[in-house]
């Protein structure tokens, strides 16, 4: 590898020039790296764990607000209070920062989802009736982004991801859509007599739809400030949808019996 050198005082010093800001950063890394090597212990304990997830939240809400391009890692270690090379030393980098950002709330979002349809099938001793499994779903998918301020954040998060995405493929499907879908259409196919797997999957894309389409709907009211607009109530648009969604699971099934 050829190297670099630099002329001081008529001196050759072989070791390759780095611009200031690359200089900077490998420093402080490095810096990062020593401190741990040599109290170990102490970091892993009382730093390690708390600045890893301060490193997390912030970054989630930076995210949210200002998208991943907007967002440095300055930007986030700055607002965490850490050390610019905290990002580096625990994650390995913005982008690795960023699928644990989504591969938490991922993961968070799909044992929710799935536990509410376990729980109602379960219940009713593995025969629920068709609207209480549409009920028990739809709460378990709007609820969260629509009462909490975290949530509500959550799927802002979301929704610049799918506009700009930047996450591995495969990581949204893989991660929550198939499991969710397929556990869904199941239990489908168990309360809703004449209903195949096939078509239970159709029945399942029809239910997520207008569910994400609420959430829709609901964010760009208050965004474009339609705050004096009529709103509905979370249990108004759950029986909607309920009330809709349940009619064509059961058309659907008479017309393949």
């Amino acid at each position: 590898m050829s190297r670099r050198y630099t002329h001081v005082n008529h001196t050759i010093l072989p070791f390759p020039v780095l611009p200031l800001d690359k200089f900077q950063t490998v420093f402080e890394t490095r810096f990062e790296m020593e401190r741990t090597e040599t109290h170990g212990t102490e970091l892993t304990a009382a730093e390690g764990g708390p600045t890893r997830e301060r490193l997390i939240e912030v970054a989630e809400r930076l995210f949210a607000e200002r998208g991943f391009a907007a967002t440095s890692v300055r930007h986030i270690t700055a607002e965490a209070g850490c050390n610019l090379a905290a990002v580096n030393y625990h994650f390995g980098g913005k982008d690795q920062l960023y699928e644990e950002v989504f591969r938490r709330r991922l993961e968070a979002t799909r044992e929710q989802r799935l536990a509410s349809i376990r729980q109602t099938v379960a219940e009713a001793a593995g025969r629920p009736s068709l609207e209480s499994l549409l009920s028990s779903f739809a709460i378990a998918f709007l609820e969260p982004f629509m009462t909490t301020s975290e949530g509500r954040q959550w799927h802002r998060l979301m929704r610049r991801e799918l506009h700009e995405p930047h996450l591995p493929q495969g990581m949204f499907v893989g991660g929550i859509i198939t499991p969710v879908y397929e556990e869904l259409a199941a239990a489908l196919v168990r309360v809703a007599p004449g209903l195949d797997l096939e078509t239970a999957r159709y029945c399942t894309y029809s239910v997520v739809g207008q569910l994400v389409q609420l959430l829709r709907v609901e964010r760009y009211a208050e965004e474009a400030g339609f705050g004096q607009a009529p709103r509905v109530s979370l249990p108004e648009l759950i029986e909607h949808v309920v009330l809709f969604s349940a009619a064509g699971v059961r058309a659907a099934a008479e017309a393949r019996a």
